[in-house]
């Protein structure tokens, strides 16, 4: 029972780690996007006008090809981890089974930053 409980903590600990990262980002980026409105609510009740110059330096204007290739590099390099760390701990069944989803997602994100990049 006791090898059994100690080989479960790798998978959990990933999932636990992997969960508290996207929270943090979800929580991170409603900050900003209410900051983002706070300002633009502020410079509209003070009758200032809001340029597209204004707004892109403000962040609301973000190139998708970017955002794909960061989201691509950002999970291929998370699941490339998984697999590299199943090896390390001589359990590559489960870092493959940990690492293939986001290191799939990662190459999804690739193709779709490669076929925006080919349509600008």
């Amino acid at each position: 029972m006791r090898d059994t409980m100690s080989e479960l903590w790798i998978p959990i600990t990933a999932i636990i780690c992997l969960t508290i990262m996207i929270i943090t980002n979800v929580v991170l980026s409603s900050k900003n996007k209410k900051e983002v409105q706070y300002t633009i609510r502020d410079l509209l009740n003070k009758g200032e006008s809001i340029t597209p110059e204004l707004l892109e330096k403000l962040g609301t204007f973000k190139s998708q090809k970017i955002i794909d290739l960061r989201r691509g590099l950002s999970l291929a390099s998370v699941g490339l981890a998984c697999i590299f760390s199943g090896f390390i701990v001589s359990e590559t069944r489960i870092g493959f089974a940990i690492g293939m989803f986001p290191l799939l997602l990662g190459i999804a994100f690739f193709i779709c930053w490669k076929m925006n990049k080919d349509e600008g």
